[in-house]
């Protein structure tokens, strides 16, 4: 994937923390992807899913949310509540990369994992791996 598909991609983050979404936006943007949506929440994101007839080519989103947590989100989005967003690339941000989180992952389909705060290197070079080059 050149740096030209960055600049076609849409991102979903979802995060809880104003700061994290903000922080997520500009390093999404440095290495140029095109748009960044962002929602404060899984129902939230759902939500925005639900009404856009925008593609969206990944999410990243935050495991430890209130109300519904990234793995609850997670499964939602595979279980189909949005149809056509149902094999979206989901990438999980997370204090701490375990064993028990790549379990999870496994469980709910997830492409991989992102250790806050998002180093860029590190962040472009699972988004290539994510959505393929």
């Amino acid at each position: 994937m050149n740096s030209q598909a960055f600049e076609e991609l849409t991102v979903l983050v979802v995060d809880d923390e104003e700061f994290a979404l903000t922080l997520a936006g500009k390093v999404l943007n440095s290495i140029g992807v095109g748009q960044v949506i962002t929602a404060s929440g899984g129902q939230q994101a759902l939500d925005l899913m639900a009404e856009t007839m925008e593609d969206i080519d990944l999410i990243i989103s935050d495991i430890s949310m209130p109300e519904m947590d990234g793995y609850a989100f997670a499964r939602r989005v595979r279980y189909g509540v949005v149809p056509r967003f149902k094999n979206l690339p989901i990438l999980m941000l997370t204090g701490h990369d375990t064993e028990h989180n790549v379990q999870k992952a496994r469980t709910h389909k997830i492409n991989g994992y992102i250790v806050k705060p998002a180093e860029k290197a590190k962040l472009e070079t699972l988004i290539r791996q994510t959505i393929g080059d």
